[in-house]
């Protein structure tokens, strides 16, 4: 029974010491190396992970985290724009195991993600939140109504992160934290408790170019009714798209761009999805351009989830005296924002 016991510690302390000695890197691929692959870690730093003959190389699909159901892989199947997540080991200067999520892969679950909250998803401003239960105006052109919303057990819920863009890296977060004037999706079946549901604080600002910093993707900007000067930045994840010309539309010219054609009832979210894009060359001093963020860390500084750009029409009628009461009237009152001035759909998959 001794030995027993002593073998028994014996083998807890090396699993124990095991475990201590492994370390695990995330990340995306970026580049190859001989025998190396360069990736941009989650944490956002370069790092190379080293392959060698005892690297085990397993592809999983993107949200597996059972490796039971991974299958063998090689090296030569990782290409750029794969996440790899490698473990190594004491011992071993090369990577003990890669597990691989092909790009292909992670594409296909992103549309299909997208599709689904098309599909099932809901889109509002919070009006309300009580106990579980949180109230959204749905608006659109006919008029605004109340929708009511149930959150449950395993409802998964998100919230947008200052200075964040993406949807996809929305962090956790409590129904508490839900207020009113937040914009909100929720994901889920009828008459059930919803199974996902992100929101966000939002801001839209219109205003005119003063300047264009194209190799910093840096936009200025002096907002339409405080005259404030902003720095917007434009990231790798910002959408950047073009009005058709507002003006001509409405007085009887030709536009230079179509507006988006569309059947049915009027979606604005889906409208500004089928905007043309544009490039940050396309931006010039002294046009009017909209743009939608989350709160950032610095009130004169916002990273742009959406710029629109060709919105001269707008940002006059925001410099007039009841401009901003005149904007969010539009199409029914769709734009009015909570405090104010109008508000976009931001949350665009």
């Amino acid at each position: 029974m001794k030995i027993h016991r002593v073998l028994l510690g014996a083998a807890l302390f090396a699993a124990a010491l095991a475990a201590q000695s492994q370390k695990t890197i995330a990340g995306t691929v970026t580049e190859f190396q001989a025998l190396q692959i360069g990736i941009k870690s989650d944490g956002g730093d370069a790092a190379f992970v080293p392959i060698g003959p005892d690297t085990i190389v397993v592809a999983v699909t993107p949200g597996e985290r059972d490796l039971a159901k991974a299958k063998a892989a090689t090296a030569t199947d990782i290409v750029v724009g794969d996440r790899i997540m490698a473990t190594f080991v004491a011992g071993l200067t090369s990577a003990r195991r890669i597990v691989l999520i092909t790009g292909r892969d992670i594409v296909k679950r992103n549309e299909a993600e997208r599709q689904d909250w098309k599909l099932r998803g809901i889109s509002g401003i919070v009006s309300s939140v009580a106990g579980n239960q949180i109230s959204l105006e749905l608006r659109t052109p006919e008029g605004s109504h109340i929708v009511t919303v149930t959150a449950g057990p395993k409802t998964k819920i998100r919230r947008y992160a200052p200075d964040s863009v993406r949807f996809i890296d929305a962090v956790p977060a409590t129904i508490a934290e839900i207020a009113k004037g937040d914009q909100l999706q929720a994901r889920g079946d009828a008459n059930q408790d919803v199974e996902d549901i992100v929101f966000g604080t939002f801001l839209t600002k219109l205003g005119t170019v003063t300047a264009v910093n194209r190799e910093a993707g840096e936009i200025r900007i002096q907002e339409a009714g405080t005259k404030q000067p902003l720095t917007i930045h434009l990231s790798a994840a910002s959408q950047l798209k073009l009005m058709p010309d507002m003006r001509a539309m409405m007085f009887g010219g030709k536009p230079k761009e179509p507006a988006p054609k569309q059947e049915g009832k009027f979606d604005l979210q889906r409208t500004l999805e089928q905007l043309p894009a544009g490039r940050i060359e396309d931006l010039k001093v002294g046009g009017g351009v909209i743009v939608t963020s989350t709160k950032g860390a610095k009130s004169d500084e916002l990273t742009a989830i959406m710029m629109l750009g060709n919105a001269d029409l707008f940002v006059q009628m925001a410099q007039g005296s009841d401009g901003a009461h005149s904007l969010s009237q539009l199409h029914g009152g769709m734009l009015a924002g909570p405090n104010g001035g109008i508000s976009l759909p931001t949350m665009i998959q």
